[in-house]
C-alpha cells in the first residue's frame, strides 16, 4: 500500500488542517491521523480523523498551546493492508499560523461614513 504524499499543515485565523495527497486505487483508501505534542512525547490518534475517506484533517481542536512543537503522521488503510506513516513537518501554530484581514463594511448615515470592523477570529 503507498503512503500518503506531499503531508502539509496549513493555518489561517485558528483553523488548522493537515492536507495530503494519495494516488488513486481500486478500493476506497482510509486514513489514520496521529499527532505529537512537544510536551507529550508520543502520538496519539486524533479521535476525529481516524479511518477517514478524505485527504484532509481539521486538527484545530488538538492545538492548545500557540508556542508549542507539534507533529502529525498519516498513513493509510486499504482493506486488511496498510502503509507507514508519513510525518509532516514540526508546526507552531504562533510561527506558522496566519491571521487575516478584518472584513470591513462601510455604511452612509445621513451625512456620516460608518466603517464596522470585524475581527477575524
Amino acid at each position: 500500500v503507498p503512503s500518503p504524499t506531499e503531508i502539509v499543515v496549513t493555518s489561517e485565523n485558528f483553523k488548522t488542517v493537515l492536507h495530503w495527497q494519495y494516488p488513486s486505487v481500486s478500493e476506497t483508501p482510509r486514513f489514520i491521523v496521529e499527532i505529537k505534542p512537544y510536551n507529550v512525547g508520543n502520538y496519539t490518534s486524533v479521535s476525529t480523523c481516524v479511518n477517514t475517506s478524505a485527504h484532509f484533517c481539521d486538527v484545530s481542536e488538538e492545538i492548545c498551546d500557540l508556542y508549542l512543537s507539534h507533529w502529525f503522521r498519516v498513513k493509510a488503510v486499504v482493506g486488511s493492508q496498510q502503509s507507514e506513516y508519513v510525518e509532516a513537518n514540526e508546526f507552531i501554530l504562533q510561527r506558522h499560523g496566519k491571521i487575516g484581514p478584518p472584513k470591513l463594511n462601510l455604511s452612509r448615515h445621513d451625512d456620516k461614513i460608518v466603517i464596522d470592523i470585524y475581527h477575524p477570529v
